[in-house]
């Protein structure tokens, strides 16, 4: 039976894993993972990249939404995480930093733009979550 907390760990690292996938900062945490594996003898270091890019080629091609395809292949990888530190217990050090520094470069991503526009009567612009507010100046009354 696996320690409650490696179980815990590769769950948690594979949620961040999938969700790196779609930020900036890819390739990095790709490599970074390589390295993880290739320096605790993981023997399938190319069946690592195999999984990686699966992986990356289904979020990326999705005609639907992604949820589904997120859960399904966060469970995968948690199995694959699972494996891995069950063998490789040492490893858990380097995966809590991958994981901890995914989450911050997460946290830095995710922020709110607000814009504000002023044009004549009537005008409007297009974009995400738009509200339209009217104002009655003092010329207008």
């Amino acid at each position: 039976m696996m320690d409650p907390a490696l179980a815990g760990l590769a769950g948690a690292a594979a949620a961040a894993l999938v969700q790196a996938m779609t930020r900036d900062t890819w390739e990095a945490t790709k490599a970074r993972l390589a390295k993880i594996f290739s320096r605790h003898g993981a023997d399938g270091e190319p069946d690592l990249a195999l999984e990686l890019d699966t992986t990356e080629r289904r979020l990326c091609e999705s005609p639907g939404p992604l949820e589904p395809i997120v859960a399904e292949e966060g469970r995968r990888w948690a199995a694959l995480f699972a494996a891995f530190l069950a063998e490789h217990r040492e490893a858990a050090p380097e995966l809590q930093d991958l994981l901890r520094d995914a989450r911050q470069l997460t946290a830095r991503d995710s922020s709110t733009v607000a814009q504000r526009v002023t044009a004549g009567r009537d005008a409007y612009t297009a974009g995400r979550d738009l509200r339209v507010f009217s104002r009655v100046d003092d010329d207008d009354r």
